[in-house]
């Protein structure tokens, strides 16, 4: 039915500004909240789950493999 068209994406702080500018009349957050969660609702999954585990390598909690004995 439809054909597997991929969108060329524009960069995520391009995307992530645009967002944030939908966001600027939300009340009840602030600046920086507003950011966060333009961020996230920019970003496409694989871009979320790298910004999770750069967020995580960052506080050293980044699951390790299992070494091999």
């Amino acid at each position: 039915m439809f054909a597997s068209v991929k969108r060329k994406l524009k960069p995520l702080p391009q995307r992530a500004a645009e967002m944030l500018a939908r966001l600027k009349s939300v009340r009840g957050m602030t600046d920086g909240e507003k950011s966060v969660h333009a961020l996230g609702l920019a970003a496409t999954p694989e871009e979320r789950w790298q910004l999770t585990r750069n967020h995580l390598r960052l506080f050293n909690c980044s699951p390790r493999s299992k070494r091999k004995a």
